[in-house]
């Protein structure tokens, strides 16, 4: 059934000021207004709410059927926890009515939106909000429709670089998910395995934010964590159950297990048998990073080759398999799979051995990526079409985080005059100028991916570079290497056929394979950089001619740490950059010329020279020590060209 403009018969005006009345009338131009909300009190400020379906048309400019709630904060300033009203009011409805990935705001302070902006740059899994006032709703019949195009350009919805811990921005690894809690209620155990920046802790925030539905609670130990590795068996067993504990909130702290290994087991298993018994529903433990207490990777000695692996890993599965344990289970995550693929841990049988099925985290499909790409597309005035989609798909394998920092470059050169249509112009210079990046990012891929498997790694560089290499003959000897590329999303599988599962991969790999001597790099780079530092700071020596002391000095206090600035013997730019004399590093430069005033002429390229020179400074002379693939050595010489073209006049 269509929706039309309007507002609903039973709607109770009573509950609203005059002014709020005023925007319900002006909004019910493009929303059907479908219920009135009683006011909510935050700290000492009342604020109003009503629910919204957009008509047919408007549904259209926001990308949403189902209703939503617009909040009035009749206020001259605004506060942010103004924000907290909107989950007060959430509480009052039928949660699959509501798309709570899109709020609307309405605010008696003018300077709303700049407010919203800079919480959004801090808080940038905060969902969807547009901001406006009563004035502007006032005044124009479009101003919902205007609110929601400035909106496009108030974040970047795709350059979110860090894992996903709430539900607005998570698309697909759904069956994933799914499998897990359904494994897990009916007390069995999985394993979610995947490279890096595959996606496995947000996969993980979205298991436990699902577990609830699925009548389960979830505990996650961080094996990263050095408050973890850094403990002996019994002190990770201790640390578990009150993790358990903590989750169910229940019972006193646990702090100790006994001195033998016996005992130890005895009574981890009558503390948590306890625990289970108290729990109301099935309990989860998500282990993350589980290679660091692996035999033979963990981070810490005892892990990797005492007896503590063998000791942790008994107990916990004696006690899985226990019949108290009904409730219990647990799921492995991690770059390696190793645990479960090892037959034995010095010498004893590895009770880990196929305890639970590989699993590796899954690249989007077609209709996951095109999900993703059009709802997120959708809020920053950014139109892709299926054959830009498709050829998105294409490039990056359905790899979901190459896909979002390349839709964040087209969103960065595109036209700030929203909604625009992604060229096919527009995404080859995207490809482009996003190439180096992901390079980067391959590169630390192929060395996690050397560290745990460097057969792996040997096979994947033969199959790339190697012609007549009969990769199915290969698979039919030796078929858990060929797994692991195929689980890890680097080949892909056709009948009789293995292909590389995008082309980046291929250009990486032969970045990465070594052509010339460590020495020679290193000749290089020390020699460049230490050109580009000085032309970087005759640079900035000649800027700071046009600057008053006072703002100088202010520049060098913002900028740089403080114990670098009481360092400081003197504050004259002719001795902090002079050539022989100067105590800065290209670190402190770095921090300099993120400030405005320096280097003004630069502004548009400016986020593009940190960059290079953050790229540069990663390989220091304290680094030494360490190889420099070729991918690196490729990406450091990509930024000493860009500083060199702006600085050096090459």
């Amino acid at each position: 059934m269509a929706t039309r403009p309007g507002i609903h018969q039973d709607f109770r005006y009573e509950n609203y000021s005059a002014t709020i009345k005023k925007a319900i009338f002006s909004i019910a131009n493009q929303f059907y207004i479908t219920r009135s909300f009683k006011s909510v009190r935050i700290g000492n400020s009342d604020y109003y709410a009503i629910l919204a379906r957009p008509t047919d048309e408007f549904s259209v400019y926001v990308n949403a059927d189902r209703e939503l709630i617009v909040l009035f904060s009749d206020y001259n300033t605004f506060e942010i926890r103004t924000l907290e009203a909107f989950d007060e009011f959430y509480a009052t409805v039928d949660s699959a009515r509501v798309d709570k990935s899109l709020r609307f705001l309405v605010s008696s302070d003018n300077g709303i939106e700049s407010i919203i902006r800079h919480y959004l740059s801090q808080t940038p899994e905060y969902p969807i909000i547009i901001p406006m006032t009563f004035t502007l709703i006032e005044n124009s019949r479009q101003a919902l429709l205007d609110a929601t195009r400035r909106n496009y350009l108030l974040r970047d919805l795709f350059g979110y670089q860090n894992p996903l811990r709430e539900e607005t921005f998570f698309f697909g690894r759904q069956n994933v998910v799914n499998t897990v809690l359904d494994l897990a209620k009916s007390g069995q155990s999985s394993s979610l395995f995947g490279l890096r920046k595959s996606g496995k802790t947000s996969t993980i925030y979205a298991i436990s934010r699902k577990s609830k539905a699925f009548g389960c609670v979830t505990s996650i130990i961080d094996c990263q964590n050095p408050s973890v590795h850094a403990r002996d068996y019994r002190g990770l067993l201790i640390l578990l159950l009150n993790e358990v504990r903590k989750t169910l909130g229940i019972g006193k702290a646990i702090d100790t297990l006994g001195d033998t290994p016996a005992k130890i087991s005895e009574n981890f298993a009558q503390f948590m048998k306890s625990l289970t018994g108290q729990a109301k529903g099935k309990i989860l433990i998500i282990f993350d990073e589980i290679e660091n207490i692996s035999p033979n990777t963990a981070a810490s000695r005892h892990w990797r080759e005492g007896g503590d692996s063998l000791l942790f890993w008994q107990i916990i599965r004696s006690f899985i398999q226990s019949e108290a344990s009904s409730k219990i289970s647990i799921c492995l995550v991690g770059t390696s799979p190793h645990l479960l693929e090892l037959s034995h841990i010095n010498g004893v049988a590895n009770p880990m051995y196929l305890f639970s099925q590989k699993k590796f985290i899954p690249n989007l499909t077609f209709d996951e990526t095109r999900n993703m790409i059009e709802k997120l597309g959708h809020f920053m005035g950014l139109t892709f079409s299926p054959d830009i989609i498709a050829d998105i798909q294409k490039t990056y394998g359905g790899h979901p985080f190459f896909i979002r920092q390349a839709c964040s470059t087209i969103h960065q050169i595109s036209s700030t005059n929203r909604p625009v249509k992604v060229s096919q112009e527009t995404l080859r210079i995207a490809k482009q100028q996003f190439s180096t990046q992901m390079i980067a990012y391959l590169s630390e891929i192929l060395r996690n991916l050397n560290d745990f498997y460097p057969e792996e790694m040997t096979l994947l560089e033969d199959f790339l570079l190697k012609k007549n290499f009969d990769l199915l003959e290969f698979a039919s000897e030796a078929p858990i290497y060929v797994d692991h590329l195929i689980g890890y999303g680097l080949i892909e599988r056709s009948g009789a056929h293995f292909d590389i599962k995008f082309d980046a991969i291929r250009h990486a790999v032969e970045l990465n394979k070594p052509h010339e001597s460590l020495e020679k790099k290193w000749e290089e780079i020390l020699r460049r950089r230490n050109s580009i530092e000085n032309e970087i700071r005759r640079s900035i020596f000649y800027n700071s001619k046009f600057i008053t002391l006072e703002d100088w000095v202010d520049i060098l206090e913002k900028n740089l740490t403080l114990k670098r600035f009481s360092d400081l013997t003197s504050n004259e730019p002719a001795y902090l950059l002079s050539k022989e004399t100067s105590p800065l590093y290209l670190t402190d430069l770095l921090m300099i010329m993120k400030d405005e005033r320096i280097l003004p002429y630069i502004e548009d390229r400016r986020s593009d020279l940190l960059k290079a020179i953050n790229v540069v400074n990663k390989l220091r002379k304290d680094t030494h020590a360490r190889d420099i693939s070729n991918l690196e050595m490729t990406s450091v010489r990509q930024a000493f060209e860009t500083l060199e073209g702006e600085f050096c006049g090459i």
